[in-house]
């Protein structure tokens, strides 16, 4: 009895977990509009709140339910905007680190390439 209490226990975790990851993959209208621009007319902002607000935020600080739960990355951190290179920001929208979706299949090369540029907007906490 005890084994099958925790296997209930185990599966509704589980299935917990994959509803909060599933909250920050991305819903992919206005990625799927913009898949043929290039870099420079992509609507980084608004891809922004329609792939990365969920969990970062629209202010870029991660404070929200899914960005504190699943350790979302605050982009208005000044250590982080000083020590993270562009490649790997790039590579982090592509492959996702730690929970984060990846996005590599999801948006177009300009479309990440937009998005990287737009994380380096967020101005530093002060």
């Amino acid at each position: 009895m005890k084994n099958g209490i925790a296997l209930s226990c185990l599966l509704i975790a589980f299935a917990g977990l994959s509803l909060l990851v599933a909250g920050c993959a991305s819903s992919s209208t206005l990625a799927a509009q913009q898949a043929g621009y290039p870099k420079d007319k992509v609507d980084a902002p608004g891809l922004f709140t329609e792939n990365c607000a969920t969990c970062h935020g629209r202010d870029g600080r991660a404070r929200t339910f899914h960005g504190r739960l699943l350790g979302a990355q605050n982009f208005t951190d000044a250590r982080w905007q000083t020590n993270t290179s562009d490649d790997e920001i790039i590579r982090a929208i592509k492959t996702g680190p730690k929970l984060m979706p990846a996005f590599q299949k999801k948006l177009s090369t300009a479309e990440i390439e937009a998005l990287a540029a737009y994380v380096r907007t967020f101005k530093p906490a002060q």
